[in-house]
């Protein structure tokens, strides 16, 4: 009898107890920076006449093929940008979605207006308790790819 409570409580010390280890902390990475300028190399987040007005774009997220309204209520950027400012002008700050679509790509679109949006497609890894953007496409071009340089660029409007 007493060896079959051993083996009883040894068996649900086995069941009980993982091989897996967890991961302590989650390391996100995702921020992309990019500079709006026009023709003439003017960025398009420093004036006003002409430029972008931020509280116009929208943004949004590729779920089941479907586009969402990008909204994080927790955050302190709830509708996923924001614009900072840099040695080099503004920036308009984006967190893409993290949503995982075919082969750990994500689509983000930012509409300007009715007739003006982009698409940001990144490739996740999302491993070892990491979630980091590791490539970057805007509008079907690749502008960014892991760890070259800081996660920024330009594109001209």
């Amino acid at each position: 009898m007493k060896r079959i409570l051993a083996l009883l409580i040894l068996g649900v010390c086995m069941i009980s107890c993982s091989d897996d280890e967890e991961n302590c902390c989650t390391n996100v990475d995702i921020a992309i920076s990019i500079k709006y300028l026009n023709e003439n190399g003017d960025n398009l987040l420093e004036f006003e006449n002409g430029g972008m007005n931020f509280a116009d774009i929208n943004v949004y997220q590729k779920v089941n093929n479907e586009w969402v309204r990008y909204s994080e209520g927790g955050s302190d950027y709830p509708n996923g940008i924001q614009i900072i400012e840099r040695e080099d002008g503004k920036y308009l700050r984006i967190t893409p979605s993290t949503v995982i679509d075919n082969g750990n790509y994500s689509e983000t679109k930012l509409e300007f207006s009715e007739s003006d949006s982009d698409i940001i497609k990144t490739k996740i890894d999302k491993s070892n308790g990491n979630t980091v953007v590791t490539k970057v496409w805007y509008n079907e071009q690749l502008k960014w790819e892991a760890y070259q340089s800081e996660r920024k660029f330009e594109i001209v409007k």
